[in-house]
């Protein structure tokens, strides 16, 4: 099984508080999986803290008494101390998607390089290094592949639309509009459709 990050993290620890609060158990090895070691270490003081004071009290008979004295027991440790992990987590998201991006992105990067300098002697380094990369699982992007040629092109074709549309008679230019709205409203059937 992977090894959860912080950002899966969050996640198991509302659901784990949900739990605990709804009054069902959960395992208690998951306190090394869901808190840090100081987490952990602050869960241990906590319920040393009750052990201690299980010994100098008596148990409380009413709510007040409970929190007057501090009593709680195992759960509502357990919950007390997920929450403040959770705190700090969602205190830090920031910082957690900031490395999650710099880690992903070192990963592109290394596999970039190793198809990129792998490549054989016949075979093209970017075609190659773009290869690696979707093989280790990441969206490659296709250079644009316009030439400087189809460039030119589709300029001189957009001048001479705009000629030709300044050039037409007011009756043309409307029947041009007419035209537009029906393309438009083809387009957006097609897109209800899904023709």
């Amino acid at each position: 099984m992977p090894k959860l990050n912080d950002l899966h993290l969050s996640d198991r620890l509302k659901e784990a508080i949900e739990q605990l609060e709804s009054g069902i158990e959960v395992e208690a090895k998951k306190n090394k999986t869901l808190l840090n070691t100081e987490q952990q270490q602050a869960l241990d003081d906590a319920w040393a803290k009750q052990l201690l004071l299980r010994k100098t009290h008596k148990p409380p008979k009413t709510e007040s008494e409970k929190q007057q004295i501090g009593w709680k027991d195992k759960r509502e440790v357990r919950i007390e101390i997920y929450k403040q992990a959770l705190a700090e987590l969602d205190d830090n998201m920031l910082d957690i998607y900031a490395k999650q991006l710099e880690k992903k992105e070192l990963a592109a990067a290394k596999a970039f390089l190793k198809g990129y300098f792998g490549a054989t002697e016949g075979q093209d380094k970017m075609s190659a290094a773009r290869i690696a990369m979707t093989q280790a699982g990441f969206k490659v992007t296709a250079p644009s592949a316009i030439s400087k040629r189809d460039r030119e092109v589709h300029k001189m074709e957009d001048d001479l639309r705009k000629r030709f549309e300044s050039e037409m008679t007011a009756e043309e230019k409307e029947q041009m509009e007419i035209l537009r709205e029906h393309e438009k409203y083809l387009q957006m059937t097609r897109k209800k459709t899904g023709v």
